[in-house]
């Protein structure tokens, strides 16, 4: 193996990249759609949407005078109250406490909420322990060791944005190869290529590293303003940065590299046994599908998208590439190359 004649051939196909302008639109537009545009369009609506969750609740100095058990009350008003199994229905309370209490299209402010529950109401300003907000809204409240309803929103459109950061590399790989042997063939510059003094394994190393290197290096920049994004986003709601984190450290860092590998020797593979343009990248296409399966299904709520099972995923891609470098390897000979394309 020499690398020299390798590296070689990746900066013959860096210079072939710049004089193809599909090649440029899908290096810079798709990475701008995926990293820019859907996170801000998919976390916008969560935006909308009040409280935080915290482990400290506010100080409100609430000074009950009263206790209210067992009662259903309508249409009042109410300031310093305690109410204990009661149901209240358009009301307006404010510095009470509610425990075990079902609230119905009132207003509370400065008040505690104990396992409680709040049906079309405006609560503002309010502690809520193991509590349910059931429509209406909630303003500048705590929710005291407790997902919000937004918290889980946000973690499930994060989840779906990192799908985004390992379908870049997969899926850039099928426009690049497409054109790295059959834009080749379509140019009459594949067969001045194939008669260099270079081994298959060296061709083929170099024909992969000139695809595997801009397609990570334009995943790996993309992923900064899509954190930047999302944490001016939901910085306000959670208080608290939520990227980068160890789930997205795993997916960026590791099992895209090894979805790129396998898009880029499944493609290669592809590219170099067909003779038109869209056919390649169709079929080349097909390997994405596995990749977005994975992520639906823990979207789903059929799998978990966590840490452990990432990393699984990342052992079952080391397999899958070394099999399909295996194909390449036995797969990828000019000679055949050669006399299929004259």
């Amino acid at each position: 193996m020499r690398f020299d004649k390798a590296w070689t051939i990746v900066r013959k196909e860096f210079s072939e990249y710049r004089r193809n302008k599909y090649i440029l639109y899908s290096l810079f537009l798709m990475p701008i759609i995926m990293s820019v545009v859907l996170p801000a369009a998919y976390l916008a609506p969560a935006s909308s949407i009040g409280g935080q969750t915290q482990s400290t609740p506010y100080d409100l100095g609430l000074s009950i005078v009263n206790h209210v058990d067992g009662v259903h009350l309508n249409n009042l008003s109410f300031n310093n109250v305690a109410f204990n199994n009661c149901r209240l229905s358009d009301c307006v309370a404010v510095r009470c406490t509610f425990n075990n209490t079902t609230v119905v299209n009132s207003f509370v402010r400065d008040s505690e909420f104990n396992s409680s529950t709040a049906l079309d109401s405006a609560v503002w300003h309010s502690n809520i322990r193991s509590s349910d907000m059931i429509g209406g809204g909630t303003g500048d409240s705590i929710f005291v060791g407790q997902e919000t309803g937004a918290s889980q929103y946000i973690v499930i459109i994060v989840n779906l944005i990192l799908m985004f950061f390992v379908l870049i590399p997969a899926i850039l790989p099928t426009v690049i190869a497409s054109y790295s042997f059959v834009g080749e063939k379509l140019n009459r510059s594949l067969e001045p290529l194939l008669a260099t003094p270079t081994t298959d394994l060296e061709l083929l190393l170099g024909k992969t590293l000139a695809i595997f290197v801009p397609s990570m290096l334009v995943t790996w920049i993309s992923v900064v303003p899509a954190i930047v994004i999302v944490d001016v986003i939901t910085q306000p709601i959670l208080g608290y940065l939520l990227l980068p984190s160890a789930l997205w450290i795993v997916g960026v860092f590791l099992v895209a590299p090894l979805v790129c590998v396998l898009s880029v020797l499944f493609n290669v593979i592809v590219s170099a046994r067909v003779s038109d343009v869209r056919t390649s990248q169709q079929i080349g296409s097909v390997i994405v599908l596995p990749i977005v399966a994975f992520f639906i299904v823990g979207l789903a709520g059929l799998l978990i998208i966590s840490i452990t099972n990432m990393l699984l995923f990342a052992g079952a891609l080391i397999l899958i590439d070394a099999f399909v470098m295996y194909l390449a390897l036995r797969t990828f000979q000019r000679e055949k190359i050669l006399l299929r394309w004259k």
